[in-house]
Order: C-alpha cells, then structure tokens, then sequence
C-alpha cells in the first residue's frame, strides 16, 4: 500500500518555520502516523527533499523540520536525492553542502 502525501510549495516561497508552516507539516505526519496505526504498517519517508532552486536557508530548515518529524514519529525516511536537483552533493565543485548534509546526518 502506498500513502502519498505531497505539499508543493510555489517556486521562490521561503519557509521560515513558523507555526503554519510547521503545523502544515504536522498535520500531514499524523494523517501518514494515524494510517498506519490503523493498518498496523511502518511508515518509509522516501523521496522528500527541497529543489536547489530555492534559497539554502529555507532548505535547510524545511530539511531539518521534515526529517526531525519523521524521527519523532519512528518513520524511516531516505532524502531525495545525492547530487542533482535536490541533491546534498554539488558534483560540480565535488563537495558537499555541508549545510544539508549536517540536518541530514545531525
């Protein structure tokens, strides 16, 4: 069974953490926790990241929250993805973003 839940935010929207924007999250983690208590089924996290498009301060915080939640909750999550648009690894410079590697491996 797959449980997808998807929050597209519009290209340019800088996520600060304020209460809503961190509720907004919440609320989708408890719909994921709540089907799978009812279903007696772990919840995997795969495939969230945020696009290099938007400004590194709100992707590291979005990164941070997002992962920090699915711990809380015991949900397993992978992040999306090494070295492309989302990437925690600029290929071009050969180095890592150390920003979000350091949300990531904390």
């Amino acid at each position: 069974m797959l449980l997808l839940i998807t929050r597209k935010l519009p290209l340019g929207t800088k996520w600060t953490g304020t209460q809503t924007e961190r509720q907004a999250v919440q609320n989708d983690f408890d719909r994921a926790e709540n089907w799978g208590k009812i279903n007696h089924r772990p919840i995997f996290m795969g495939e969230f990241g945020a696009y290099e498009k938007a400004e590194m301060n709100s992707r590291v915080l979005w990164t941070n929250y997002v992962a920090r939640q699915a711990e809380v909750r015991s949900f397993s999550w992978a992040y999306w993805e090494f070295c492309a648009g989302f990437g925690v690894y600029d290929k071009y410079q050969s180095k890592w973003r150390s920003q979000l590697l350091k949300v990531l491996i904390p």
